[in-house]
């Protein structure tokens, strides 16, 4: 196998855009949703569907693209699981019927295995501050496409029709492939097929679920993004029914959020120059801990529209610091299987998403507290989760 590729600028916008893959193929989407059940005969709720299906099997996808990386190379996984992804989008524009539509919408959520390809192939090339500075850079521009996705996503639907988000889709899944067959460096230094086995992937999760470095981070992370997941199950929702903000007017609120986000992880890039990974963790779960005192207390309250989204905004911005850098820091200790710790970790935070956006959507009533109330517990679970590392680390 070839030597690592160094971190050149067209690999960090390639790792950037394979890492950003899942959310923007989600988020471009979003204002179509309605568009396309109408398109199909369907009642309006039925284009909701399309996110389910490709959350769920991107969400099952991930342990089989991690394990097969680890195993066959991060080079053909790359290239097998983005030309798939480039043909199941080229299905899903050219789908007959709304049933079609979802089976190929549930392929293309299967071969989104580059998001955790990318993450082991940054554990590959680098390790401690050096691999937590690029996790940060990679959740900036992941933050960025997140974005950018539903804006673009509105302006085709200007232009064009819906086919368009899944055509664009298609290229870019197709134009990376080409890219990771003709211009990619393979980072796994040998093939190792006996890694393909479910004797493997049990060996593989003994050690990751006993390895206290692996698992006090992956909790951390997880409890954090699933009270981020609250503001995307009813945020717009709150905006319009408690506060008046309409659709179009969410945009520029979601905006201020996102560039929170991004703040967040340049800031904990720039740490990342001059201080340890657990520091910068530290930094993040602190800030993460006060806003969900804030949230405890405004629960209580009935804030204004800008006390309550500059609340959601501080915890976003913790969200921004602790994400890339728990990431970093759960696939340090797993030198041997960075994919299939990637992907272990990723179908962790998307079960714990999952959980929360069901227990909000079942509570919801109407207000802002449900959003709060998610994001003070899930801030104090991983406070909790914190401390105990803190009190349980060995010393001397």
């Amino acid at each position: 196998m070839a030597d690592a590729p160094p971190a050149t600028w067209h690999l960090i916008a390639f790792l950037g855009g394979i890492t950003a893959l899942a959310a923007f193929s989600t988020d471009i989407s979003v204002p179509a949703l309605g568009v396309i059940a109408e398109d199909f005969n369907r009642p309006s709720g039925s284009g909701g569907l399309l996110i389910g299906v490709l959350f769920v099997s991107y969400g099952v996808g991930q342990l089989f693209w991690g394990v097969f990386s680890d195993a066959y190379g991060r080079k053909p996984a790359l290239i097998l699981s983005l030309s798939g992804f480039a043909l199941a989008s080229f299905a899903c524009a050219v789908a007959p019927d709304f049933t079609i539509l979802l089976v190929a919408r549930t392929a293309q959520g299967l071969m989104m295995g580059a998001p955790v390809i990318a993450r082991a192939i940054v554990r590959d090339t680098m390790s401690g501050r050096e691999m937590a500075r690029l996790m940060a850079l990679l959740g900036a521009i992941l933050t960025g496409c997140v974005l950018a996705a539903p804006l673009l996503g509105s302006l085709l639907l200007v232009v064009a029709t819906w086919h368009s988000h899944f055509l664009l889709l298609g290229a870019l899944g197709a134009g990376m492939s080409l890219y990771a067959a003709f211009a990619f460096g393979e980072t796994v230094r040998a093939r190792r097929p006996e890694r393909f086995s479910f004797g493997f992937v049990a060996q593989s999760t003994r050690f990751l679920m006993t390895t206290r470095p692996f698992m006090f981070p992956a909790l951390i992370l997880c409890f954090t993004f699933g009270g981020y997941a609250s503001l995307g199950a009813v945020g717009a929702v709150v905006a319009e029914e408690q506060f008046g903000v309409g659709p179009s007017q969410f945009g520029l609120l979601f905006a201020i959020a996102a560039i929170a986000n991004l703040t967040a992880a340049f800031f904990a890039r720039r740490l990342l120059g001059f201080m340890a990974p657990r520091k910068v963790n530290r930094i993040g779960v602190s800030i993460l801990g006060i806003a969900g005192l804030v949230h405890a207390a405004i629960s209580f309250a009935d804030p204004g529209l800008v006390a309550y989204w500059a609340a959601v905004c501080l915890y976003v911005f913790a969200f921004g610091m602790v994400l890339p850098v728990s990431f970093a820091l759960a696939l340090e200790p797993a030198g041997r299987m960075p994919g299939f710790a990637a992907a272990v970790v990723g179908m962790a935070y998307t079960a714990a998403a999952t959980m929360v956006v069901f227990m909000v959507t079942h509570f919801f009533d109407g207000s802002h507290r449900t959003i709060s109330v998610a994001m003070a517990v899930m801030a104090a679970s991983a406070v909790a989760v914190r401390l105990v590392s803190w009190a349980t680390e060995p010393r001397g």
